[in-house]
């Protein structure tokens, strides 16, 4: 793990007010770390590890994963013989629980319209690798239930954007790469791609961009020692993917920038560093989402997010693919 390694070192060095992770996010990225040295990435979407919660599909149903080092600590508790006994019961318990959950919704994914409409627009190519438990079988295929609210979400900001038209893109906080990776399936004329997220999500990132894009993608290693960060001069597909402290390197013009709820989770001077580069690389399309079930204690209000682009963001909400506590998610576009 020669990446992740070096991106742990080099954030001990970077002004870390700006490029490290907020209070929302430090605990979660102390256990991320912890579960990714001792699991590795095979099984990220599924129930084996807490890697990726809170930024991917998985589900963790031992609370041993999702704990810190205090934590884990205080947990060998339940390795005490009798008290192990009755723990990996309840584990046991949860986990059959967890099934009769997924099968339940896949369901009424499979059986929704909107869904099989979603399904015959778009393409969805290999949604449900590395362990992915939240999917449903449609017609004898797989298909990842995160990539479908994933294909909603392109599907809604296409009624803003003609996403045919766009040559460059721009993420930040894509959580494991699986928006990036259905838009590069869907829109082969998108050539140019910056993925930025912090450590160490962006390492699981990087590696399934890899897995899907192969050579294509440009990790930190191979970008870490260059002066400027640039986008080579022909229409080859180009992918690269940086933590938060290279942004400071790249010199490139974007058509669309997209950032969905990791804004509203971050410090205010830390995403107004961020937009002030939007800003320079003259990024032409602005598309930003966030929930509405927001907790001010831990993050803020989404819609005072269009402050930072002096109010000139489009606000709109819509209800969720399959709608079951009528939450709704809101979209504020250029």
């Amino acid at each position: 793990m020669k990446l992740l390694d070096t991106l742990v070192a080099d954030e001990k060095i970077i002004n870390k007010k700006l490029y490290s992770s907020g209070p929302y996010w430090n605990y979660k990225n102390k256990r991320t770390l912890s579960e990714l040295k001792k699991k590795g990435l095979t099984d990220f979407r599924g129930s084996s590890s807490g890697i990726g919660t809170s930024f991917t599909d998985n589900y963790a149903t031992d609370i041993r994963d999702l704990l810190n080092f205090k934590g884990r600590f205080i947990s060998k508790f339940f390795s005490l013989p009798l008290v192990s006994k009755i723990f990996n019961s309840q584990i046991n318990l949860t986990n059959t629980y967890l099934k009769y959950n997924l099968e339940n919704l896949a369901t009424v994914y499979k059986n929704n319209f909107a869904v099989q409409s979603l399904i015959k627009k778009y393409k969805f190519n290999e949604t449900t690798k590395f362990g992915c438990l939240s999917k449903f079988n449609y017609q004898g295929k797989d298909y990842s239930v995160h990539y479908l609210n994933m294909a909603y979400r392109i599907e809604n900001l296409s009624e803003k954007f003609n996403f045919e038209k766009i040559k460059s893109f721009f993420e930040i906080g894509g959580g494991f790469g699986a928006y990036t990776h259905f838009l590069l399936n869907n829109f082969t004329n998108i050539k140019k791609v910056i993925y930025l997220d912090i450590v160490p999500n962006i390492f699981v990132g990087t590696e399934y961009l890899k897995h899907h894009f192969k050579e294509r993608v440009k990790d930190y290693l191979s970008l870490k020692e260059k002066d400027e960060i640039l986008f080579q001069d022909n229409e080859e597909l180009e992918i690269i993917c940086i933590p938060p402290w290279e942004i400071e390197k790249v010199n490139v013009k974007i058509d669309h920038f997209h950032n969905a709820a990791s804004f509203v989770e971050m410090p205010e001077k830390v995403v107004k560093n961020y937009i002030k580069y939007v800003n320079k690389f003259q990024s032409k399309q602005i598309s930003l989402i966030s929930y509405d079930n927001f907790d001010l204690n831990t993050t803020s209000d989404p819609s005072l997010l269009n402050n930072f682009f002096d109010n000139k963001l489009k606000i709109f909400k819509k209800d969720h693919l399959i709608n079951d506590y009528n939450r709704k998610e809101i979209y504020l576009v250029s």
